[in-house]
């Protein structure tokens, strides 16, 4: 390649010399201009018929004898929208586990085994507003196949089982919501558009989980799926005679919806308002600022989609040329019409930025918008516009199902049949008198809303330049406590001290309360995410502050430390410094051992509980709390004193989700004159999660100048 370069480039020279040196042979070679540019692609309606069936099911059916394949997508009116209020999260769990928790006559896990056996695939979903069902399947197999997603929508199963797994997802999910500040600003943007109210704003917590049963899900199905309310596209190779006879046999018996559609809860036109959700580990802000939008029937559509398109739809809108070009604002940067097929959808405009360009990025944004409500585009704005537009749209519906889909959308929201066509026809005519037109009628710059996710320490401004400010609190919410503990009284503490007091005696007495610090070595048998794992852990505690663990597992070993009020940690992947939240729960984890809780409960809450059985072993209670809220419950053995186990909030591994954390203590061995448990289990939410075993204990230890340093 290199020798062919070499070769052409004197040619290369002498022909642009030449071009250069002769103005009519410019004139006359322009070779690009023999290439033919075809002409934009149409989206043509395939063949079709459409049949409605007497339990209210509608069929759009198109043979499409190419494959031996068959391709099936349902379109049911079940969505979010009809969630109980404190039970948000219920909608998507049915989605999910009216799939994988079987039915009637399957497991889950067997028709995961039949599908693939088959090379088939069947999914289900609820959203917003809609809940559906896919299928693919070989000609051959598609009776099978049609068989298992009939009785997958009438007789699920929701097996519990499958229930708690999807629960377990979900509770992980909110632990990391907080980690990506697009993701934040996307869902607090909602919250801000729709008031927090909405059905389409709530957001899922660990209680609101917590609130869902199996029988939710049953109920929800029933409530709001059926056959009158369940479109079906049906594409492949089949006879639409044939196939219309195979699916009013597999849905004979489904009962149509158990009730009524209510009318979808109204979006509000709420007034402007500006809002900061600070997160003070970012050094880059996301900025959102929008308002309620239109529905797609609005006059307007198609102006405001070519509106949109000029305004932030791609490398060549105008925010992208003057936020992130011109004025180096943002390194990501945007914005969507504000259209939606059911109800009006949410306008919108965004930019990344680093803090201290903030408040000069929402500023920039609102100008741009402004202009476009006072001045008429350029025609070449305007041709790139619309010819994106219809490009895009050939990608879009470049399948018959993509377009069969669109018709169902289209009879489910009231739409004519040939909106399609009709929309592209007024983007391919529109002029940019109509694009100002819609853009002054649909985009309100002074009623838009503002939202930024950041640091606003580092902010240019604090936003008061748009109105008065209001601070966002994304603390995720703890799971209630669902113990119930009565009212404390004088004698109820009284005893909860005293009962103390025996077990620190009965632990390590005066040792106890001599003790300076400890180092112990403990060995875990866990089970994590499927996998069996030895761990090896080395504690070492120095009060007040101190504390080095060492965790040896078989793909590596990683050190975490807390020296006062720095920590730092060091794994495989380097050396890195622990800070905020991090280091408070490192000084939490040495305030809570076992044995703190002893030596120092005087200076803490501690309420005596009725006495419970345990594992068959009669059992002292006491609610013990300090001044943050954090709680533990130790049940200690009524005929010896010893602790047999501790309840208090904990974290999943891996996942970071709250858990109630229950550690059992069992044989407890004498380390020098110290009663430590021998073996112990830890369980989170009433699941094992580990068996350990504590192998060395050291009261008061001797430990090196640089024990506690960083590397």
């Amino acid at each position: 390649m290199k020798r062919i370069l070499k070769t052409a480039a004197p040619v290369l020279l002498l022909l642009a010399a030449a071009t250069l040196a002769s103005p009519a042979l410019a004139a006359r070679s322009k070779p690009w201009e023999k290439i033919k540019t075809p002409a934009l692609g149409e989206i043509r309606l395939p063949d079709y018929q459409r049949v409605q069936l007497d339990n209210g099911m509608v069929l759009y059916l198109a043979e499409d004898h190419e494959l031996p394949m068959i391709e099936l997508s349902a379109t049911i009116r079940a969505g979010q929208i009809y969630e109980p209020e404190g039970k948000t999260g219920l909608a998507a769990l049915t989605g999910e586990v009216l799939r994988s928790g079987g039915t009637a006559s399957w497991s889950g896990d067997e028709i995961d085994e039949k599908m693939e056996s088959l090379g088939a695939m069947v999914e289900t979903y609820v959203g917003e507003y809609t809940a559906g069902a896919y299928l693919s399947a070989l000609t051959e197999d598609a009776d099978t196949a049609l068989a298992v997603l009939a009785e997958i929508l009438r007789s699920p199963r929701f097996a519990e089982d499958k229930l708690d797994l999807a629960k377990t997802q979900h509770k992980a999910g909110i632990a990391r919501r907080n980690d990506e500040p697009m993701s934040i600003a996307r869902r607090e943007f909602s919250r801000v558009i729709l008031g927090p109210d909405h059905p389409l704003a709530r957001n899922e917590e660990y209680d609101t989980l917590a609130a869902i049963a199996r029988q939710d899900l049953a109920d929800f199905h029933a409530d709001w799926f059926g056959p009158d309310r369940t479109y079906l596209v049906v594409i492949g190779d089949f006879d639409a005679a044939a196939m219309t006879g195979k699916i009013e046999a597999a849905f004979a018996d489904w009962p149509a919806a158990r009730r009524p559609l209510p009318a979808d809860p109204v979006a509000p036109d709420l007034p402007r308002t500006v809002n900061v959700a600070s997160k003070d580990d970012l050094t880059q802000s996301t900025v959102i600022l929008g308002h309620k939008g239109i529905r797609n029937d609005d006059p307007h559509y198609a102006g405001i989609e070519v509106a949109n398109r000029i305004l932030g739809g791609g490398f060549a809108s105008r925010l992208f040329n003057e936020v992130r070009s011109a004025r180096g604002l943002a390194y990501s940067t945007g914005s969507a019409s504000g259209t939606g097929w059911r109800q009006p959808g949410v306008f919108v405009a965004f930019a990344g930025t680093k803090s201290e360009s903030t408040e000069q990025a929402a500023a920039v944004m609102i100008e741009q918008i402004e202009k476009m409500t006072r001045e008429p585009v350029s025609a070449e704005e305007l041709r790139t516009a619309v010819d994106g537009i219809l490009n895009s749209d050939v990608f879009n519906y470049d399948s018959k199902r993509e377009v069969l889909d669109r018709m169902v959308l289209f009879e489910m929201n009231g739409y004519p049949a040939d909106f399609l066509t009709g929309y592209r026809a007024a983007v391919q005519a529109m002029t940019a008198e109509q694009v100002l037109e819609a853009s002054r009628a649909v985009w309100k710059p002074e009623r838009l809303s503002v939202l930024a996710v950041g640091n606003p320490a580092d902010f240019d401004g604090d936003l008061s330049r748009f109105g008065a400010v209001n601070t966002i609190d994304i603390t995720i919410p703890e799971p209630k406590l669902t113990l119930e503990i009565p009212a404390a009284t004088p004698e109820s503490l009284a005893a909860g001290q005293k009962l103390l007091d025996r077990a620190a005696a009965a632990v390590g007495g005066r040792k106890l309360a001599d003790m300076k610090g400890f180092a112990t070595k403990q060995t875990l048998a866990a089970e994590i995410q499927g996998m069996s794992l030895n761990i090896t852990m080395e504690t070492t505690i120095v009060l007040p502050d101190r504390l080095k663990l060492i965790q040896k597992l078989p793909f590596g070993e990683s050190t975490q430390v807390l020296d006062g009020e720095k920590g730092w940690v060091q794994s495989p992947m380097g050396v890195q410094d622990i800070e905020g939240a991090d280091v408070a729960k490192m000084r939490d984890q040495i305030q809570g051992d076992m044995l703190m809780l002893l030596r120092d409960h005087s200076g803490r809450t501690c309420q005596a509980l009725p006495a419970e059985e345990l594992d068959g072993k009669l059992c002292e209670r006491v609610y013990i709390t300090d001044e943050n809220g954090d709680y533990t419950l130790m049940f200690l053995d009524a005929a010896t004193g010893l602790p047999v186990m501790e309840q208090s909030k904990g974290e999943a591994p891996m996942t970071g989700e709250p858990v109630t954390q229950k550690v059992k203590y069992d044989s407890y061995k004498d380390f020098g004159g110290v009663q430590r448990p021998a073996t112990f289990t830890i369980l989170f939410d009433d699941e094992v999660f580990a068996t350990g075993q504590t192998t060395s204990f050291t009261l008061n230890p001797t430990v090196a100048a640089g024990f506690f340093a960083k590397p």
